[in-house]
């Protein structure tokens, strides 16, 4: 009897632990990510983020535009430039610039898309709409070499729309009202960082407390019923402001200010929270504290 009791300890010891393992949150193993949450992007810092992890003068970055969706094809068929291109190519004299527009899935898996990617040594992703990029990429192969350039120790940037595709839930996923929870068909995001939610634009659209009513729901309340809600870690950046992810660190970076919400300190009845971090301010994303 003793034996078994010791041995039924044992299993719910292992599955406690297995379920925190599962709950951690974690960046990329390799490279890095630059996610910003809108407004005036910091150009030179994304770039010197990107000289200095692949320790090349000319690395070969891509532009995805897709989230710009239908306004953006009509000039893309025309041959004409994205602004973020321009200024990389005028400004800051980048001689290996190129741009990825793409809004099917079919397209995607297309060796001249997916191709860029593998050749390059960073990626951007506009602003616009999250949702276009999630259904152009999700599970196909320019999806899978995103995942590769991080593994070769490439760097990944976003901004807006960009960004919140970064984290493994994807807030604000809908065509119309961007509310938090988005709809159903629009909550997985590309899960750079996982158990993560980002959301952006925060102080300029007061949402400083929006993430709140994704990270108190119950598990079975979303889309994916086997996701509780209160094992993510809630990320919120406002605009002209970004974070820097390399392994588990994260270091903030602008004008702005970053918002922490962990509900693994929200127990025993204390009222939800969040922290916030400015500019300098380094965070360990995986024990889910300050450094």
């Amino acid at each position: 009897m003793k034996q078994m009791r010791m041995k039924i300890y044992t299993m719910v010891l292992l599955g406690l632990l297995g379920s925190m393992a599962s709950a951690q949150t974690s960046g990329p193993e390799n490279g890095a990510l630059y996610i910003h949450g809108g407004g005036m992007l910091n150009v030179k810092e994304y770039l010197n983020l990107i000289q200095e992890v692949t320790g090349k003068s000319q690395p070969s970055i891509v532009v995805i535009t897709t989230p710009q969706g239908a306004k953006r094809e009509k000039d893309f068929n025309e041959g004409k430039p994205f602004r973020l291109i321009s200024g990389l190519e005028k400004k800051y004299q980048m001689q290996n610039v190129h741009e990825l527009f793409i809004l099917k899935k079919e397209d995607a898996n297309q060796p001249a898309a997916y191709g860029l990617i593998d050749s390059a040594d960073a990626v951007f992703m506009t602003g616009g709409n999250q949702c276009y990029l999630t259904d152009a990429f999700l599970d196909t192969e320019v999806y899978a070499a995103l995942k590769r350039l991080l593994e070769r120790g490439g760097v990944i940037g976003g901004s807006s729309a960009g960004a919140q595709v970064q984290s493994s839930f994807m807030t604000r996923g809908d065509f119309t009202k961007r509310l938090i929870l988005g709809d159903t068909k629009h909550q997985t995001g590309f899960a750079f960082v996982n158990n993560a939610a980002f959301d952006v634009h925060v102080e300029e659209r007061k949402r400083e407390q929006d993430l709140f009513q994704l990270l108190t729901l119950k598990k079975g309340e979303l889309a994916d019923k086997q996701l509780d809600p209160s094992s993510l870690l809630g990320i919120g950046i406002d605009q002209s402001t970004a974070v820097i992810i390399r392994k588990n660190n994260m270091q903030v970076r602008g004008s702005g200010h970053v918002y922490i919400f962990n509900p693994q300190l929200w127990t025993n009845n204390i009222e939800p929270f969040f922290d916030t971090l400015e500019s300098g301010a380094s965070f360990d994303l995986q024990k889910r504290k300050r450094l």
